[in-house]
């Protein structure tokens, strides 16, 4: 037998070890899928076969207590022939869910729970063969590293909701254990399960040199079901003036500064190697439960430069995210491809020409061939300047729609924006968001979501017709409209135009809750620059509008009316 056959003969020969992992959440929540992708990472990592089975709970949107037992009869049918050798569980709704179907469901397999906010010992007292990693969160630590981060600090502003378990749970062990110490140095204000609009008026009653740290979440919901931790921070932080702090990777990206926090991929590369002992022989029991586990300190640089906080005052250790690329990292390969190619035809110019003096005594025609030569370098130098022309306008286009990309539509609002602050005239933006595009894909796939998206962009591209008008597509399924030296009423009549062109399309959606076709939601803002600081402002008001029409059903327009003079 060869080497080769040998080899093929062994892999086939090892056996895949089955997993069963149980999300107490939903497909797209940040958390657990980042729990799930550290998971995966490190068992794949580890050189076994596995074959992973998902199970999704959705304990947080929807009225979970009801649902506990038809899941478990359906788990019950699926796993009735088909036994998982490990089951991995994350969030406290999977452990208990676990715990609790255990007999019926898998007798006898091992558990690891991860992402479990609550662990004591009594937890597991009387049940066997199970391990896992708790999640312990560092609130003194944090607290301390943002102190450092913003040393005029007068005040430490909380939100806590005892209704959600972490948070409560949080809430306590602070008042306990971290508020006391604070208390002598700082005013240390509580505020727990307020709305959105009674914490924004607490915020304003507070001095300037504050901080908000997100322990909980407000009251609010929204399209029927609990808003996600993550919509949640972004509603906050839309209506706090202070920097934001977080404890969890979830509410990234959504506005607040940044955090000491635990992450969901740490959690489950932690989960996979107490999976990887138990599935090498050691038993569960016998693996003590991991009470800690590593926190970064992340900051986002956008929200950094918003409230004027220089690097220099970040931990040592600490990861900046969002930070702008720099026209080498983004063009890198581009660039080195024409310093190559200029190159090349310096050199060849360099060699032409040598050739043209060692032959000018020899040959009366070496004049016409060396002005041949040279007119043939100065077709190649045009050609290059032309595409390099193509290559600057194709990085301000998006390739998909052809509209402007993020980066054309922010050099233009800032041209725009400075323009007319010295005129004293409105400047009008347009937010547009394609409702429920996810369900879209997952109903009819990404090839016509790409369709869909080509053909709204065209749709508004022929509609923004003015000169001074750009039309962009502003990421993923939102577009932007700039409409500089036009009213609200002007803004608003051309946000409802297209939301009625796009309707009128009728492309088919078979997973919308607004309608059975396409339909997109519009947030206007009017702004006179003169009254503003930054362009920033223009962006942030048009965002809170669409926010508000999504809010409010989709499929509508929101305005926001800044029409005052100077």
């Amino acid at each position: 037998m060869s080497a080769l056959a040998a080899s093929t003969s062994l892999a086939a020969d090892v056996p895949t070890t089955k997993i069963l992992y149980i999300n107490s959440y939903h497909r797209g929540y940040s958390w657990s899928d980042g729990l799930e992708d550290g998971l995966r990472e490190a068992l794949e990592a580890s050189g076994r076969k596995f074959e992973i089975s998902v199970e999704y709970l959705d304990s947080r949107r929807f009225a979970y207590n009801s649902l506990v037992e038809p899941l478990a009869k359906s788990m019950e049918v699926k796993y009735a022939s088909y036994r998982p050798d490990l089951v991995v569980v994350s969030d406290n709704a999977a452990f208990d869910f676990a715990l609790q179907f255990r007999d019926r469901l898998f007798p006898g397999k091992p558990i690891v729970f991860c992402g479990y906010n609550d662990f004591r010992p009594e937890v597991l007292d009387g049940i066997q063969d199970v391990t896992g990693v708790n999640e312990e969160i560092d609130v003194t630590g944090a607290v301390e590293m943002a102190i450092k981060v913003h040393p005029k600090t007068r005040a430490l502003a909380f939100i806590v909701s005892t209704g959600e378990a972490s948070s409560s749970r949080i809430g306590e062990m602070a008042e306990r254990d971290v508020f006391p110490k604070l208390r002598d140095r700082f005013e240390v204000v509580v505020m727990k399960d307020l709305s959105i609009t009674e914490l924004s008026e607490r915020l304003a009653k507070l001095p300037p040199e504050t901080l908000l740290f997100l322990c909980g979440q407000v009251r609010d919901v929204g399209a029927g079901r609990a808003l996600s931790p993550s919509e949640n921070g972004r509603l906050i932080t839309s209506v706090s003036p202070f920097p934001t702090y977080t404890f969890w990777d979830f509410h990234l990206n959504q506005g607040v500064i940044g955090g000491h926090i635990i992450t969901g991929p740490d959690q489950g590369r932690a989960a996979a190697d107490l999976a990887l002992r138990v599935l090498s022989g050691t038993p569960a029991g016998q693996i003590p439960v991991i009470m800690t586990t590593p926190h970064a300190n992340v900051f986002d640089y956008e929200v950094l430069e918003k409230f004027g906080v220089s690097e220099s005052r970040l931990p040592p250790n600490a990861r900046v995210i969002n930070r702008p690329h720099s026209l080498w990292t983004q063009y890198r390969i581009q660039i080195i491809g024409v310093v190559v190619l200029m190159t090349l035809e310096t050199i060849l110019i360099a060699v032409l020409l040598r050739m043209m003096r060692e032959r000018r005594l020899a040959l009366q025609e070496l004049s016409k061939e060396r002005e041949l030569l040279e007119h043939r370098v100065e077709e190649r130098t045009s050609e290059l300047k032309i595409a390099n022309d193509q290559l600057a306008e194709l990085s301000l286009k998006d390739a998909l729609t052809g509209l402007a990309n993020r980066r054309r539509l922010d050099e233009a609002l800032e041209v725009e924006f400075r323009r007319l602050h010295r005129s004293g005239k409105p400047l009008s933006l347009i937010m547009l968001d394609v409702d429920h595009f996810k369900n879209f894909n997952d109903a009819h796939g990404h090839v016509a979501g790409d369709e869909c998206l080509r053909r709204i962009g065209t749709l508004i591209g022929g509609m923004v017709c003015r000169s001074p008008d750009l039309a962009a597509r502003y990421g993923g399924e939102e577009f932007a409209i700039i409409l500089p030296e036009t009213g609200s009423q002007g803004a608003a009549g051309m946000a409802e135009r297209i939301r009625k062109a796009v309707e009128d399309l009728r492309i088919e959606h078979a997973d919308s809750p607004v309608a059975g076709w396409v339909t997109v939601s519009l947030g206007v803002t009017t702004v006179f620059p003169s009254r503003m600081d930054s362009a920033l402002e223009v962006v942030t008001r048009a965002d809170g509008e669409l926010y508000n029409a999504k809010s409010a059903g989709r499929n509508r327009v929101s305005t926001l009316y800044c029409e005052t003079t100077n």
